[in-house]
């Protein structure tokens, strides 16, 4: 009996053994199992994770990516077409291919070293448009930074456009070339990075903010400042986006310089001078509500910073140029010293630049730079010597917006211009005179005297001045009669003909102003309003055709017999789409009539309107922009100008061929039409202009 238990026992044992083998086992593999089960989902979400991540980094990166337009540009045919550009107000200035080039509102201007002008590119060479903004180098070519037409790009020979159809703004206002890639800040297209093959938009922080209105890139190591015309300045470092306005200190808002390294920054506002230390900057607690700016110097107007020779250098926006001690300027105060220099009394647009260890002095009335270096001890007396050796003669243009054009009895040329005045020159558009005052400012019409070898009227902001022999003038203003001060037209009133373009001495002159129509001469002036029918008091132009007077008002077209309104054409009583009357032309024995946002129309003898939209659309035609030979009708608008040709009926559009596409004046003689533009005057022969129909 004790044998057969002992057997049961063992083999009890036994089988708790197996059993307890078996479960461990059983144990071991469902624990495997659960490894192998949780291993596996987590590769499984880690590999979704980087799946998600990675679409998630697609996603956003075809968000950033800008489509474009590339296209050559080569040189237009030359024949028939001059340009007469003033290239003095400069941007941007760089050495490229042992040349300096500088950026104007007047084209590109190749310099040799030494100064001498070797080249003078415009639209006519491939640019998309005269007015330039910034440079770089990068991928071996120049890059072009243009106000309205994107990107260029300039290998010595040939220009290439870059432009991005998605997004409005096309004007580059700052590049920087970044190893390998290049920079485009944009006053309203964001930050973008080229890198030789595809543009993408770069965005600051989580929200993805497009960074608008740029005016400075300065890199400093690995960090990227952004300073902004109105949004004060961005930081990238390593990812992140810091932002800074005046409440963190700057003196305001609009950033126009940047000067970093040494473990401090200083930041030029339109106000003053501020610092902060590179630390203080990326580890502060964007939470804190302390200041990581110090303001270092209260200086109104100030266009720009650049460190030179152990000095911070700031200019303001009239040339005055201020030294300030680097390294001293981790104090609360810092000394301000005035270096003197001789700069023009209407200097305008200043700023700095350091290129070839050189400092560079632009503005509006040229470029100046000096090959001293300079040190804390500069003296007061800075040595900055003008650049390009024909800039010692006087450019035939004082301004590129030429808002009048007209030509005297002597064959002198006369370009009003809205800033500067007017310039009298020679056929060949050498300078004679340059005639600016109080008074003679902002020119509206020129027209001239019959018969009076250089007898000119001029309709300015100030009132009427006639311009007699020797270019003695006489003023008339609202002292002496005048409805208003502001005169945009002047007309033939009396004795004229369908042809008028000249007025005749001691004929009555109408006035197009502000405040209704003035009607007189020698301070003997009448007042014509919408109290006697006229539709606005707001007058544009005028024109006596066929015994009648026309006037264009901002409320539709008057026509006036006799002194009084005799008939109004206007969008409710006629075909007449919009009431903004700007141009009144007559061409033989044909009245056209240019609008604001309208196009052109023609008045019938039956005073039937017939529009031109069919034709060329509904263009801006702008104030007074309208001149016709009797065979051809011109027309200036905000994207180049109109030719109707009178006899084949044919509308032909000029662009290209124009130093800008906005064309605010008109004028011609036998041989040539003059297209007075924003920058810049084109002299166009009249056979090129018959051979394009």
């Amino acid at each position: 009996m004790s044998n057969k238990s002992t057997s049961e026992s063992s083999t009890l044992q036994k089988i708790t053994r197996r059993l307890g083998t078996l479960f461990y086992a059983r144990r071991k593999l469902l624990l495997v199992c659960l490894a192998g089960s949780c291993l596996f989902s987590f590769f499984w979400i880690r590999d979704q994770a980087r799946r998600r991540l990675a679409q998630e980094r697609s996603r956003l990166a075809s968000e950033d990516f800008i489509p474009f337009e590339k296209s050559t540009r080569p040189p237009l045919a030359r024949t028939g077409i001059k340009f007469w550009q003033n290239t003095e107000s400069t941007r941007s200035i760089i050495r490229f291919q042992d040349s300096y080039f500088a950026a104007t509102d007047g084209g590109m201007v190749q310099f040799s070293t030494d100064g001498n002008i070797l080249r003078h590119y415009t639209v006519l060479d491939g640019l998309t448009e005269s007015d330039l903004l910034s440079f770089a180098v990068f991928d071996s070519k120049l890059f072009i930074g243009t106000a309205s037409q994107g990107l260029l790009s300039f290998d010595g020979e040939r220009f290439e456009s870059y432009r991005w159809p998605d997004r409005e703004s096309q004007a580059i206002t700052a590049m920087l070339a970044d190893g390998g890639r290049l920079l485009c800040g944009t006053f309203g297209g964001g930050l973008i990075e080229f890198d030789g093959r595809r543009f993408t938009e770069l965005k600051a922080g989580a929200d993805r903010t497009r960074l608008l209105a740029i005016n400075c890139l300065v890199k400093d190591g690995s960090r990227l400042y952004v300073g902004t015309f109105n949004d004060g300045l961005w930081l990238l470092e390593a990812g992140r986006w810091l932002h800074f306005r005046s409440a963190d200190g700057l003196a305001s808002n609009r950033v126009v310089g940047v000067v970093a390294g040494g473990g401090n920054v200083f930041v030029a506002s339109d106000f003053g001078l501020a610092s902060a230390t590179s630390a203080g900057l990326i580890e502060a607690d964007p939470s804190s509500t302390h200041k990581r700016f110090h303001t270092l110097a209260t200086l109104p107007t100030l266009s720009g910073l650049i460190s030179y020779g152990g000095l911070l250098l700031a200019i303001k926006d009239n040339g005055e140029l201020l030294a300030f001690d680097q390294k001293a300027a981790t104090r609360n105060s810092l000394p301000v010293r005035n270096l003197s220099w001789p700069k023009p009394g209407d200097l305008s647009g200043s700023r700095l630049m350091s290129v070839d260890d050189t400092l560079w002095l632009l503005g509006s009335r040229g470029i100046w730079h000096t090959q001293e270096a300079a040190s804390a001890q500069t003296p007061a007396q800075l040595s900055l010597t003008r650049f390009g050796h024909a800039s010692e003669t006087p450019p035939a243009l004082a301004s590129n917006v030429i808002s009048a054009l007209a030509l005297d009895a002597g064959g002198r040329f006369w370009a009003g211009n809205f800033r500067r005045g007017i310039d009298v020159l020679s056929g060949e558009g050498k300078k004679i005179a340059h005639l600016e005052s109080e008074a003679v400012r902002e020119v509206n019409f020129l027209l001239p005297e019959a018969g009076m070898e250089s007898a000119v009227l001029a309709a300015t902001s100030h009132g009427v001045v006639r311009f007699a022999s020797q270019f003695r003038s006489t003023s008339s203003t609202k002292a002496d009669g005048l409805p208003s001060n502001s005169i945009m037209h002047l007309s033939l009133a009396e004795g004229g003909n369908s042809s008028a373009t000249k007025a005749t001495r001691g004929s009555e002159l109408v006035l197009a102003t502000g405040r209704g129509l003035g009607v007189g001469q020698q301070g003997k002036w009448r007042a014509l309003t919408t109290v006697q029918g006229l539709p606005s008091d707001q007058i544009y132009t005028t024109l006596f055709f066929n015994r009648s007077l026309f006037v264009g008002t901002l409320g539709g077209l008057a026509q006036v017999e006799s002194g009084r309104v005799v008939r109004v054409f206007k969008d409710s009583n006629s075909k007449l789409t919009h009431n903004w009357v700007t141009g009144l032309c007559a061409a033989g024995a044909r009245l056209f009539i240019g609008t604001y946002g309208g196009g052109v129309f023609e008045l019938a003898p039956s005073n039937d309107l017939h529009g031109f939209s069919q034709e060329i659309g509904t263009p801006v035609v702008n104030p007074n922009a309208m001149w016709s030979d009797g065979q051809m009708l011109f027309v200036g608008t905000l994207d180049g100008a109109w030719v109707f040709d009178l006899h084949a009926q044919k509308w032909t559009h000029l662009k290209d061929e124009l130093p800008a596409s906005t064309v605010l004046s008109i004028t011609g003689d036998a041989k040539f039409v003059y297209f007075g533009t924003t920058n810049g005057i084109a002299r166009v022969e009249k056979t090129y202009l018959t051979g394009l129909n």
